[in-house]
């Protein structure tokens, strides 16, 4: 069994069966390994071998996940942190500082070989890039994290943290940035992430969206897609920065490398405090100089 320590540095908008109670769901940390695992480029074989499936033949999952030692808070916290009032969408969440234990654990033989690599790969990238909960790629359930008696450790410098995601995703159809702004809170940063186009309330900015098939993700009228662009808060000592990834799997987002480019154009142009960063940072030099990675 392995076991860590997270503790949230951003509101945590996760919940069961009832909508004012939050919860910390094991089942919903394993939403987010299957995510992972398929966007590192992950064979659905290997998945299944690990994941365990209900297609083609049952077989049961190699890997537990468990959850216990839930200290914190909860009250409700704004989902939308750049509005204010009935705008903000407050709902009930765990507050920053709480933390949990979570144990991985195997049964059934555990795993071995390749597929010990990808489920370490996988959920090294998940504590590294990954969030828990609503509003998981606008920055909500950003966490920090520490072994309990494990080998792996969270880098301790942001040098350090850049070039490890980008170890890990060096093979991967993802693309990561670290972006420069430094902020004194982490929630400074998430209102800054939350803060992009396509609201309610702007037209224009859906729009633009659609004409570049919807790169911030979409809700409405039955039609829900997940943002290929995702953020998360890294805290590290007394400071935060802003991570953001892309998920470059054409096949399953619809799209394309100049819908990444065109939407770094649009948020620099109508959000600078985000779209700034975003046209100085490693996703825009990967535009410019070109990708090799596959395409999955």
């Amino acid at each position: 069994m392995k076991t860590y320590r997270l503790e949230f540095i951003t509101p945590l908008f996760s919940r069961g069966v009832y909508e004012d109670r939050p919860e910390i769901r094991p089942a919903s940390i394993r939403g987010q390994l299957h995510w992972w695992f398929r966007a590192l480029g992950g064979r659905p074989t290997d998945e299944n071998a690990i994941f365990g499936s209900v297609h083609g033949g049952a077989t049961a999952s190699k890997i537990v996940v468990r959850v216990s030692s839930v200290v914190g808070a909860t009250q409700r916290a704004n989902t939308l942190p750049h509005k204010n009032g009935d705008q903000a969408a407050p709902k009930a969440a765990f507050q920053i500082g709480t933390h949990f234990d979570l144990h991985i654990l195997t049964r059934l033989g555990g795993l071995n070989g390749p597929l010990l690599q990808a489920f370490s790969h996988t959920l090294e990238s998940w504590l590294l890039l990954g969030t828990l909960g609503l509003r998981t790629t606008r920055a909500a359930g950003s966490f920090r994290w520490e072994p309990i008696g494990n080998d792996l450790h969270p880098p301790v410098d942001f040098p350090g943290y850049e070039a490890r995601c980008s170890k890990l995703l060096e093979r991967a159809p993802l693309r990561f940035a670290l972006l420069g702004q430094i902020y004194s809170s982490a929630e400074a940063a998430r209102r800054v992430v939350s803060d992009t186009l396509g609201g309610r309330d702007d037209y224009t900015g859906q729009d633009e969206l659609a004409s570049l098939h919807d790169p911030l993700g979409k809700i409405g009228r039955g039609v829900r897609k997940t943002s290929p662009l995702r953020f998360r808060v890294v805290g590290i000592g007394n400071e935060f920065r802003i991570g953001a990834v892309w998920d470059g799997r054409m096949a399953v987002t619809g799209n394309r490398p100049s819908d990444l480019a065109g939407i770094i154009k649009l948020l620099k142009e109508r959000k600078p405090a985000l779209g700034l960063q975003l046209a100085n940072s490693k996703l825009a030099e990967t535009l410019i100089n070109g990708d090799s990675n596959p395409r999955r």
